[in-house]
C-alpha cells in the first residue's frame, strides 16, 4: 500500500513510528477525491481526528516528540488551531512544559482582544510549534511567523507531512494517486 516512510534516519530507529504509519492506515486514512484545507485536490485524506480522539493514541503520539522536545528544549510548547493544539496539550502535558496556542485569527473579544497567541511568553523563549498534519505548509509557517515577530526562537515540526512542504515531521506520508478507495 502505497510509498510509506519515517524521515529522517534518527527517527526512522523508533519501533514506534511503524505503529504509528499502521494506526494511520487503518483508522484515519480514506481514499476518495478531497479537497485539502489549502484548496489542493487529493485522492486521500488523513482524518486527525480518528487518531487524536483515542486517548491512547494521542499518547503515544506524544511520547513520540520526546526527542525532539529534548533536543531542542524548549521553554514552550506551542499548538495551531485546531489539531495542533490537541496535540500540543499532550505534549505539554507529558513534558511537563507550559503550552501557548497560535490561533489562525485574532478573536475579536476579551481582554487581549485582536491577539493571535494565547497563554503567557516571554521575548526570547524557545518554542516548539506543533502541527497535526501538513500539506502546503502555509498555515503553520503563518503560526511560525506570528510567535517570531514576537521575538520567540521557533522549531516547528508535524506528526504527518504530506510531502508537499519543507516541514520537519515524524512522518512522511504519501500515497501514489489511484490506489483502491478505503472506507473509513
Amino acid at each position: 500500500m502505497g510509498h510509506l516512510e519515517p524521515e529522517g534516519s534518527r527517527l526512522g530507529r523508533i519501533p514506534e513510528i511503524k505503529w504509528l504509519l499502521n494506526v494511520i492506515v487503518e483508522r484515519a486514512l480514506t481514499r476518495g477525491e478531497v479537497l485539502l484545507a489549502g484548496g489542493r485536490r487529493s485522492d486521500y485524506y488523513i482524518d486527525k481526528f480518528r487518531l487524536f480522539s483515542d486517548p491512547g493514541v494521542l499518547r503515544r503520539i506524544a511520547r513520540l516528540f520526546a526527542p525532539i522536545v529534548a533536543e531542542t528544549n524548549p521553554h514552550l510548547i506551542a499548538g495551531t488551531e485546531l489539531g495542533g493544539v490537541i496535540l500540543a496539550t499532550a505534549v505539554s502535558q507529558m513534558a511537563n512544559i507550559p503550552m501557548i496556542v497560535v490561533r489562525k485569527a485574532p478573536k475579536a473579544y476579551g481582554a487581549f482582544a485582536n491577539e493571535y497567541v494565547e497563554g503567557p511568553y516571554v521575548e526570547g523563549q524557545r518554542v516548539l510549534l506543533l502541527e497535526d498534519i501538513v500539506s502546503n505548509g502555509r498555515e503553520v509557517m503563518a503560526a511560525k511567523a506570528r510567535l517570531e515577530e514576537l521575538n520567540l526562537h521557533v522549531t516547528v515540526c508535524a506528526v504527518i507531512n504530506r510531502g508537499l512542504a519543507p516541514i520537519n515531521s515524524l512522518v512522511q506520508f504519501s500515497l501514489p494517486r489511484g490506489e483502491a478507495k478505503t472506507e473509513n
